[in-house]
């Protein structure tokens, strides 16, 4: 862990390196909490001992999909109701976990009513049970679309902001596409992530329609899981779950934990566009979208800070966090 404290980790500027960091220590902190349970577990359920020691290797040695955490937090619900049947077979399904592939995976959505993984995907980041929302397979013709937006967006990147679609390609493993509800009175939902599928993203096909559109979601979304990569030690603030204020990023009121995110993000959207114009990469057409939305992100971010600022109770973790964030809007505020 030596290597990874020496780190800044709470630098706002993307970074490989820092990607690579968050990743050991979060599949680190799995490897650990696996190896208690197991230990734990000893005599009550079956438990499969060399696959287990061999996935833990694989798990500390490189990247893992982002179901092992999923996976892993079922398993902590069957054990915490003593469903023993329920907790072996999901060890077992851990240690089938396979490991990441080099290049980050876009995939569509299966039917979560037929297919474990797309269950999965459904349950843990539809958490919210005053928000519920509809998350459903994507056309084809919707998700071949999506996935032209996030080849242009990683065309962009990698010509005028390479280390942001390098830390991208680390923090993230799995996009997963999906459509929403059609009714228009139902919640609905851009994208979402979830620290219970750390490195996984669920992107709504139909909400991104230009590729810097797409661009600001991959800076979005990979935001929340370095945020949540950073707190797998401890939280950024110590405010009630009951508290609710108005974000920046939502019509509905959140907990503070939400506005730090939605500030931190709309940051992090707006370098991810700003760095696109300083580096020139940029048609006419795009160049007039992306000032338009560096605007709308600094406006998002110094509303999200006016209520950090007055009422969050930031840890040092979360003091560290967003100094280096507000250091960077400052020119632009």
């Amino acid at each position: 862990m030596a290597a990874i404290d020496c780190l800044d980790l709470a630098q706002f500027d993307p970074s490989r390196a820092r990607a690579e960091a968050v990743s050991a220590r979060m599949r680190g902190r799995l490897a650990d909490s696996l190896g208690y349970i197991v230990e734990q577990a000893a005599g009550r359920i079956p438990v499969p001992s060399n696959a287990m020691a061999g996935f833990l290797d694989r798990l500390r040695s490189g990247p893992i999909s982002p179901l092992a955490f999923g996976t892993y937090c079922d398993l902590v619900l069957a054990l915490d109701a003593d469903a023993l049947g329920e907790a072996a077979e999901l060890l077992r399904e851990i240690v089938r976990t396979p490991n990441a592939p080099a290049e980050l995976r876009i995939l569509e959505l299966a039917d979560p009513d037929t297919d474990t993984d797309a269950n999965r995907y459904r349950r843990l980041v539809d958490t919210d049970e005053t928000q519920p929302f509809t998350i459903l397979p994507p056309k084809p013709e919707g998700a071949a679309a999506m996935r032209r937006l996030l080849a242009q967006a990683f065309a962009l990147l990698d010509a005028g902001n390479p280390d942001l679609a390098a830390e991208v390609r680390t923090l993230l493993k799995e996009i997963v596409l999906a459509s929403g509800s059609d009714d228009p009175n139902a919640v609905q939902f851009e994208g979402v992530s979830s620290f219970l599928l750390w490195g996984g993203v669920v992107l709504e096909v139909r909400a991104y329609k230009t590729a810097l559109e797409a661009v600001q979601a991959l800076a979005h979304e990979s935001g929340h899981n370095l945020l949540f990569g950073l707190c797998c030690h401890g939280p950024l603030h110590t405010n009630g779950d009951a508290e609710r204020y108005s974000s920046p990023l939502r019509i509905d009121p959140r907990p503070m934990d939400g506005i730090i995110h939605a500030a931190y993000v709309s940051a992090r959207m707006h370098q991810s566009v700003q760095r696109l114009l300083e580096a020139d990469v940029l048609d006419a057409a795009q160049t007039q979208e992306a000032r338009e939305a560096v605007v709308a992100n600094a406006k998002r971010f110094a509303m999200g800070m006016e209520t950090v600022d007055r009422h969050a109770r930031l840890t040092p973790l979360g003091k560290a966090v967003m100094a280096d964030a507000r250091a960077y809007m400052a020119r632009y505020l």
